[in-house]
């Protein structure tokens, strides 16, 4: 089970936080950080204005094993993702719930995973790294973060 997975399992509990102003945040539970993940690496895979399969298996393949998520239940969240996301012109919902329950470390491995899915059809285009670059600033991530993820995001040769 991946990072995601054992944060965002299937005992993890939903919580209330509280915010640097002082008011009381709705309690998030793991289907919403499920969704914000997916939505993420929707958003990649959209990104280039193509509609490739490659880069949907990345995304099936990183929601399996980050999320410790079956091949059916990912299917259906996938499917969920780009109903919710059509349209969407905003990542701070996403990065927000993400900012709110993940380590420094997590947040890393989302971004490892959106570089698999940037790289999957072999073509990395220059909006595919742009939206990774925001998701790292919204994610309130370093440039070397940045760096060391799309490494480890390359395909092995």
């Amino acid at each position: 089970m991946g990072f995601f997975g054992k944060l965002f399992g299937e005992n993890a509990e939903a919580t209330e936080t509280e915010s640097t102003d002082g008011a009381v945040e709705p309690e998030i539970t793991p289907e919403q950080l499920h969704m914000a993940c997916a939505a993420l690496l929707l958003e990649v895979a959209e990104a280039d204005y193509k509609d490739d399969p490659k880069e949907t298996q990345a995304i099936l393949r990183a929601l399996e094993s980050e999320l410790g998520l079956k091949r059916a239940t990912v299917t259906a969240l996938l499917d969920q993702a780009k109903a919710e996301t059509e349209g969407a012109t905003d990542l701070f919902p996403y990065t927000h719930l993400i900012n709110q329950r993940c380590t420094r470390e997590q947040k890393c491995a989302m971004l490892t995973a959106m570089w698999r899915v940037a790289f999957a059809d072999g073509d990395l285009d220059k909006y595919e790294e742009h939206l990774i670059r925001r998701t790292t600033e919204l994610l309130r991530l370093e440039h070397s973060d940045f760096i060391r993820a799309k490494q480890a995001g390359r395909p092995k040769e």
